[in-house]
């Protein structure tokens, strides 16, 4: 068992990192969404999350706020709803034009941010950064990064 020594420089970690990742601030990437609309973006993008109900369960968020956040989405033009075509009482959600150039945009400054990060590490300090976050991502996500 880790000492409670090793838990806070977990614990310092999980302060920090947030932080040097812009995820408090108020506004992703210099856009007018906020962050809890910043990730739903990204999951429907990137994930292709086709349903407000499979938002709600990837991001384990209140049925209640995923919808309204949903909504603010839809109202900017970035997601669009449509009945499904398989059940009359649901809807799906996809990205608009407008959205998938919002997620783009998103997207490259979120590569430029971890860019400008590791910049001054040597090309071995950054394999080993990389390294190290697959480590923590198959450990704690079971998920491997190629």
């Amino acid at each position: 068992m880790l000492t409670d020594q090793e838990i806070d420089s977990i614990r310092a970690f999980n302060r920090h990192y947030p932080q040097v990742l812009g995820v408090l601030n108020k506004r992703t990437f210099d856009t007018d969404l906020t962050w809890p609309e910043g990730r739903i973006l990204i999951e429907v993008a990137v994930n292709h999350l086709d349903t407000p109900m499979a938002v709600t369960r990837a991001l384990h968020l209140d049925k209640s706020y995923a919808s309204r956040t949903i909504k603010r989405l839809t109202d900017k033009g970035i997601l669009q709803k449509t009945p499904s075509p398989t059940d009359s009482r649901s809807i799906n959600i996809s990205l608009t034009e407008h959205g998938h150039a919002v997620f783009e945009d998103i997207n490259q400054k979120s590569n430029d941010l971890i860019k400008k990060m590791i910049e001054d590490l040597s090309p071995a300090e950054q394999e080993e950064y990389f390294q190290s976050i697959k480590t923590i991502n198959q450990l704690l996500f079971k998920k491997g990064m190629d």
